[in-house]
């Protein structure tokens, strides 16, 4: 299991698990949607989407939004999003996704 940033090229993948991760919280389901929404993210460097790969397929993901702190006065992140398609869940994936949030050489 392999946890890199995400890119406009991994847009389908993550979309996918985006739209499944909105219906786990009673969302309809709207893939064209969810696409929209996440290219935005990228395009516009709104967020940082951290993806779970199991050999060739996205299985997780964590999406960060950016904002400062006012006391130690630099940048921190919100994470905001986590889902792990359920196929893959039980095996540690979230917690992986977590720990690569916490370091900040990925992004």
């Amino acid at each position: 299991m392999q946890v890199t940033l995400a890119s406009l090229e991994d847009l389908d993948e993550v979309s996918r698990l985006f739209d499944q991760y909105r219906v786990f919280y009673n969302q309809s389901s709207d893939l064209d949607a969810a696409t929209k929404f996440l290219q935005e993210r990228f395009q516009n460097q709104d967020s940082t989407v951290l993806i779970a790969r199991d050999c060739d397929r996205v299985v997780g993901f964590t999406q960060l939004y950016p904002s400062f702190s006012s006391v130690s006065m630099k940048r921190v992140w919100i994470l905001n999003d986590l889902f792990v398609d359920a196929l893959y869940r039980k095996q540690g994936i979230a917690k992986l996704l977590m720990n690569a949030a916490e370091q900040s050489d990925l992004f």
